[in-house]
């Protein structure tokens, strides 16, 4: 699975590598940031795709935070750094590879990457030393539907690179396993695309439970993300 990212796979079904999300996503990313105490001066992000995050992001932050992206994809690296500016800075590394000393952030993000990686315990056994806090963004693909329509699962494996599939609960008690620290937790809706009249039956369903009881809707119809802050310990 790992190859889709570097041969062109990925970038064929995914052209704008999810640019077209970044706003939205940004934007309660944007929420959480501000709810860190301590001062920012770096924010980084871990498989940065498209880029386009960091570029929301650092158009609503001051100006002496400084961004930087990685990713080991050649695909993303390759849209990713025509967003490079003064305060932006793209990178092709592995992260977890790298000395502590100098790859060290205020704020690490880790937006829709821990569904794709093989080893993802050592993953983030990897990137806790990095930084102070960290912001994962995780969809929660596992729900009552899900597990009535595998065959969503499968496509979702095939067109995205979704090779794991959390729920909210298993998911945090991950992290926390793991040095991650949960400090604070909301749910994100998807982006409601319409493409037939059965997705868009489907999707008026979920916004409905979503409005009575958020936690009972990423259980039962799903479609839904957990964004969290945590605290690294290190």
């Amino acid at each position: 699975m790992s190859n889709i990212y570097n041969d062109h796979t990925y970038l064929e079904n995914n052209p704008e590598w999810h640019a077209g999300d970044a706003l939205f996503k940004a934007g309660h990313i944007l929420k959480l940031l501000k709810q860190i105490p301590d001062p920012l001066w770096k924010i980084a992000e871990i498989g940065c795709g498209s880029g386009q995050i960091l570029v929301e992001l650092s158009s609503k932050l001051p100006e002496h935070i400084l961004f930087f992206g990685f990713d080991v994809s050649n695909d993303a690296i390759g849209i990713a750094k025509e967003k490079e500016t003064s305060r932006i800075k793209i990178e092709q590394l592995d992260l977890i590879e790298e000395s502590e000393e100098y790859y060290f952030f205020d704020v690490l993000l880790v937006i829709d990457v821990l569904e794709h990686i093989d080893n993802y315990f050592k993953f983030l056994d990897g990137i806790k030393k990095k930084a102070k806090y960290t912001i994962f963004h995780i969809p929660l693909d596992l729900s009552v539907w899900s597990l009535f329509r595998e065959k969503m699962l499968i496509e979702s494996k095939e067109r995205v690179g979704h090779i794991h599939n959390f729920t909210e609960d298993f998911v945090k008690d991950i992290l926390e396993d793991h040095g991650f620290q949960v400090l604070l937790q909301t749910y994100t809706e998807p982006m409601y695309e319409r493409k037939s009249f059965k997705e868009a039956v489907v999707n008026s369903i979920r916004k409905i439970l979503f409005k009575i009881n958020k936690r009972f809707a990423t259980k039962s119809i799903g479609g839904f993300s957990i964004l969290v802050l945590t605290q690294n310990k290190y």
